[in-house]
């Protein structure tokens, strides 16, 4: 029996392995001839570890699956398994710290959580102090939509449960508001007059809904949804089947119109642009958006400026500005959020649109940090759950004494609601003529992937989003594809490329 190994060869367009003494006569993904194909070396396999446990992260929730691989479907929101992507912990250069020192948290959702547990994993011996708003456990505010829909119930909501505060020993203070911050001093106080000593502080307050400059907005059957609360009173109100107006086609007011439509009522969508989700999508897959909302019996109205809610004391109706009225006795404002950045401002930080952060998310105060909604980051909100996860743990760190780097992180979107997988990462439209396109339709799927200078700007996936996380990390690592440029790839290379 021979010991020669194997034979391989390489496709220079696709990346598809052949097996055998010499190239096929065509590449069986792409279609290359066999003189596009160059012997290829396997690279050594890494010797295995028994007892290695691995990361993986949701990339439409963001829950964490600790294991060798990813689960089958993600317990949360029921991503399959080929959503999920290693997780990419930010590496800290010490050892955790063996000082203590008191670390108090402002806000409570992902970025204030993810804080929590960074400073615990940092620092064991030192006191954590969370500060949540809300009058119950932190959640997955992510999940509110989901909760809407009556997919889930309230009890999966928590992002730990109660039990898991007191044994890692964060103080976690529900329902408390802080009143204003003294960094000079370094102590905040509360409401109730309590004033709380830190030694490292990590802003986390998040955002609230915007409130356009609409009249009628402040009448009885209009909401906005951004907490549990919010969502118990829509609810509520859904009882009597009203008909319903979301005003705003962005993730959120799809996610909202879809959750409504699951409970039977009858649901349009006001978006004031050309097509639905333009800062995440092109043209084209708007419009196949659009044909999926219309297939669940949403009704949309594209260019709608928003006039007034009318009604006597109560909403019935929604005026637009070229006359038209839309009947609604439920109305949700998904129109954007704003960072909750008045307790920096009253503490003198540096707040542009946000609190102004350097690439430690420190603040303009040294002892300060921020993360999540309220950060802003050479220019950059990102008000999305990955970025303000990752923001939580790498401020918590540094604040324990760690000393990590934020470079920024491509947007990355996905829509769980709707009945349709979407994934939208970095840049979907080209800024000029250094950028190349890719893109193709396979019955109700489109993809369009974005490249500049060989390496991946950007892409999106509607209906089948296989290939989301393979997307979501070539876009963050800038991977090159220099090579299977060469030739004009179709969306199969690339889609192939990225599996």
């Amino acid at each position: 029996m021979s010991t020669e190994p194997r034979k391989a060869w390489r496709c220079t367009l696709c990346g598809y392995i052949h097996q055998g003494p010499v190239p096929p006569n065509y590449c069986p993904l792409c279609g290359a001839p066999d003189t596009d194909f160059e012997p290829y070396e396997a690279p050594a396999a890494a010797e295995p570890q028994p007892d290695e446990v691995k990361q993986w992260r949701c990339i439409v929730c963001g829950y964490i699956h600790e294991g060798p691989e990813p689960p089958d479907f993600c317990p949360l929101c029921g991503a399959s398994k080929d959503e999920f992507e290693a997780v990419k912990q930010p590496k800290a250069p010490q050892s955790p710290t063996e000082k203590s020192i008191h670390v108090a948290i402002i806000g409570a959702g992902i970025a204030g959580v993810s804080a929590a547990e960074a400073v615990r994993d940092a620092s064991p011996k030192s006191s954590i102090t969370l500060i949540c708003g809300e009058n119950a456990l932190p959640y997955y505010r992510l999940n509110l939509t989901r909760y809407l829909a009556g997919e889930i119930d309230r009890a999966t909501l928590p992002i730990h449960p109660k039990s898991w505060y007191e044994e890692n020993r964060v103080e976690l203070l529900s329902g408390e508001r802080v009143d204003h911050i003294t960094p000079r001093e370094h102590f905040f106080t509360l409401a109730n007059g309590r004033q709380i000593f830190y030694d490292k502080l990590i802003l986390a307050m998040g955002s609230h809904p915007f409130i356009p400059p609409v009249e009628g907005t402040d009448m009885d059957g209009v909401f906005a949804l951004r907490t549990v609360r919010d969502a118990e009173d829509i609810i509520a109100r859904t009882a009597g089947k009203p008909r319903c107006v979301v005003i705003g086609g962005g993730i959120l007011g799809l996610e909202c119109a879809g959750a409504l439509a699951q409970r039977g009522l009858q649901v349009a969508v006001l978006e004031n642009h050309e097509w639905l989700m333009p800062r995440q999508l092109n043209r084209r897959a708007g419009e196949m958006l659009e044909n999926h909302l219309r297939k669940l019996g949403i009704a949309l109205e594209k260019n709608a400026q928003t006039r007034a809610v009318t009604g006597r004391g109560k909403a019935e109706a929604v005026e637009l500005q070229d006359g038209r009225s839309v009947p609604a006795e439920l109305v949700l404002l998904a129109t954007g959020v704003r960072p909750d950045t008045y307790l920096a401002r009253r503490a003198g930080l540096e707040v542009n649109r946000g609190i102004v952060v350097n690439n430690h998310l420190q603040t303009s105060d040294p002892d300060i940090y921020a993360a999540g909604d309220v950060a802003e980051h050479h220019g950059v909100l990102y008000g999305i759950w990955g970025p303000s996860q990752y923001q939580g743990r790498m401020a918590g760190m540094n604040a324990a004494g760690m000393d990590t780097l934020f470079g920024g992180l491509p947007r990355s979107n996905t829509l769980k609601v709707l009945g349709i997988h979407l994934a939208s990462v970095g840049k979907v439209q080209p800024e000029d003529g250094s950028y190349t396109g890719v893109e193709g339709t396979s019955g109700d799927d489109y993809a369009y992937f974005l490249f500049r200078d060989g390496k991946m700007a950007g892409g999106i996936l509607l209906g089948s989003t296989s290939c989301a996380a393979g997307l979501k990390n070539a876009v963050e690592s800038e991977r090159d594809f220099s090579e299977l440029l060469k030739r004009p790839p179709s969306v199969r290379t690339v889609m192939a490329a990225l599996a």
